[in-house]
């Protein structure tokens, strides 16, 4: 397969101290959780300073680091098969050096799998975090290409199962085990792997970014950079749309957190807390987050991201109420919201190369919203390539 090279800027923020931080696991003290201080140096909020150019979608900076795509798809939609294929000989017919691991819970010892790869070489790689999707599990073949840019950039990559497809079994969905398996994919990758730790990365898709979402959120001090693809952000109203259209997703998400959501009962209770819109606006300004949709997305709509968008905002940035939802009623931007987007004074090669133009851009402190012309998709490389720029 022909391997295509891009380059990228790589102007980062000055380390504050010559050690490299201290691995924070998730029984540290709540302060080093939260980023007070990283091995006795005050911790800087995102939140304190703008992001550069250079890390922000769509920057045109001076090129210095090159990155290779391997895979000659571009969209989850042009990979052979379906979301839900899930094969591990596809995998290894892909990247024949992958490994099928099994991770032991700390949570309840339960052996959990996972994919895992791991070139073996001596310098500090980053670490790429792949989550899977709603009704899958750890073999989802549409992450395969994800799994090839690591390969080919000499990342370390891990693709866990985190309790598989989100079937309505309580321990799926957002659970407190989901959560443990992806700190224990974490901590394996850190101890198996030398990694550079301030370049750990997060990708989800659908149900992966809303898992994404929710993992960052309780460990803010760990990820340099969230990229989150047509994200359920909140299972209360994502339930309501779904079961408005007697999607089997409602039926999933009831059986999950142990009924419907109705207003005043336990069930609506448990769905909040496992969604990512009751955890992410506690850490706003301290993670650098990417949220892209398709504008027409009619299996997780659009104001799911832009909600999680106005979570991570300053005040002033954030989209009314009114303006979502002639968004949504009319699925295209609205003039008033277009007139804030800067997409046009900025370069979304990749969008337009798959046919995925940037409608709306916006920028709040360290975090990103792209609206694109498509439906439930991911695009491979813009995600990609926006990590890569960042470095805590």
């Amino acid at each position: 397969m022909e391997t295509t090279k891009k380059t990228i800027s790589s102007c980062y923020l000055l380390a504050v101290t010559d050690q490299p931080p201290k691995r924070l696991h998730r029984h540290a003290p709540l302060a080093l959780a939260l980023g007070i201080a990283v091995m006795g140096t005050p911790y800087l909020s995102a939140a304190q300073e703008q992001p550069e150019p250079d890390r922000l979608a769509g920057a045109e900076d001076p090129m210095e680091m090159t990155l290779e795509h391997p895979s000659e798809h571009l969209l989850v939609s042009d990979f052979p098969g379906t979301s839900r294929d899930a094969d591990l000989a596809v995998w290894q017919e892909y990247i024949p050096d992958i490994q099928d691991i099994e991770i032991t819970s700390s949570a309840d010892e339960a052996s959990q799998p996972a994919l895992y790869y791991d070139s073996g070489s001596d310098e500090e790689k980053p670490l790429l975090i792949v989550l899977h999707s709603w009704s899958t599990h750890y073999l989802q073949n549409i992450d395969i290409p994800l799994g090839e840019f690591a390969v080919a950039n000499d990342w370390v990559f891990i693709h866990p199962d985190f309790r598989g497809e989100n079937d309505g079994r309580p321990e799926s969905t957002a659970s407190d085990l989901v959560i443990s398996d992806m700190e224990d994919a974490l901590e394996y990758a850190r101890d198996n792997a030398n990694i550079d730790e301030s370049r750990i990365y997060l990708l989800g898709y659908s149900g992966g970014a809303m898992n994404a979402l929710h993992f960052a959120s309780r460990h803010p001090e760990v990820f340099a950079g969230v990229a989150a693809w047509v994200p359920v952000y909140d299972l209360v109203t994502w339930y309501q749309w779904n079961a408005e259209r007697g999607e089997e997703y409602a039926e999933e998400i009831a059986s999950a957190c142990g009924g419907e959501p109705t207003e005043g009962s336990e069930a609506r209770e448990e769905c909040i807390q496992r969604s990512a819109s009751a955890h992410l606006p506690d850490v706003a300004g301290e993670l650098r987050v990417l949220l892209a949709h398709g504008i027409n997305d009619n299996t997780v709509p659009p104001e799911q991201a832009l909600h999680a968008f106005n979570d991570l905002a300053a005040e002033e940035d954030r989209i009314s109420q009114d303006l979502i939802d002639q968004l949504e009623e009319n699925r295209e931007v609205p003039e008033e919201l277009a007139e804030r987007s800067t997409h046009e004074e900025r370069n979304f090669k990749d969008f337009d190369d798959a046919d995925s133009a940037v409608l709306l851009y916006l920028q709040s402190g360290p975090a990103e919203l792209v609206l694109f012309d498509g439906e439930h998709e991911m695009l491979y490389r813009p995600g990609l390539e926006w990590l890569a720029r960042q470095q805590r």
